[in-house]
């Protein structure tokens, strides 16, 4: 597909640099902690990580039980992945080509945590979420938050740094256009939490969605 071989190339090149991506992000517990009820209460089975990275989202939900697969576009980022959690099933595809090679209708969870930022066309990302889940499966999603607050603390005060222009972030998400983007793909929103920092200036919005 045009376009899908020079985003391959740069997250390959962001994996394998001299200093390659932040494994140990410092809300990754956060994240965790917001998802660990949520797919309990909905008796998930079968997990698809949409932007794995490096695997280990993968590797503790695989510990705990469940049937996970990793999908992520790097090819050095899957290799990573196998090798330190080679128990686990990894898939190097681009979430921006659909459909994804996986069986439709096949998950009931489907992960995507600080993904959609990335990506050109980040509707794709739902539309495979929605094919690659069963009817009724929830999407776990989440993304750097930018609310009235933040944005005028980050105009005044961080502006280049935060929009940077060789930045990998591509899309920025309000509440208001996520739940948007999520309707018009085949989701309800269920629930939306803010985590991090503090009311106002939150680092990040995890949405729990339904597939209609």
């Amino acid at each position: 597909m045009t376009g899908a071989r020079p985003a391959e190339e740069y997250y390959d090149e962001y994996w394998s640099g001299d200093a390659p991506p932040p494994l140990d992000d410092p809300l990754r517990g956060e994240r965790a902690r917001l998802l660990a009820p949520r797919l309990e209460r909905a008796g998930a089975r079968t997990v698809l990580d949409a932007g794995c990275g490096a695997g280990a989202l993968v590797a503790e939900l695989t510990a705990g039980g469940l049937t996970v697969t990793g999908l992520d576009v790097s090819g050095r980022a899957i290799e990573a992945a196998t090798r330190a959690h080679p128990e686990c099933h990894f898939v190097r595809h681009s979430l921006e080509q659909v459909p994804w090679p996986v069986d439709r209708a096949a998950f009931d969870v489907v992960v995507s945590f600080e993904v959609i930022e990335h990506l050109l066309r980040p509707r794709r990302l739902l539309e495979g979420a929605h094919e690659a889940l069963r009817p009724g499966g929830h999407l776990a999603l989440t993304t750097p938050y930018h609310g009235l607050l933040k944005n005028l603390a980050v105009t005044v005060l961080a502006f280049d740094r935060h929009f940077a222009v060789e930045g990998d972030h591509v899309r920025f998400f309000s509440d208001a256009a996520l739940r948007r983007l999520l309707a018009e793909t085949g989701f309800e929103v269920v629930s939306l939490a803010h985590f991090g920092r503090f009311f106002g200036l939150w680092a990040g919005v995890f949405v729990w969605a339904r597939r209609l």
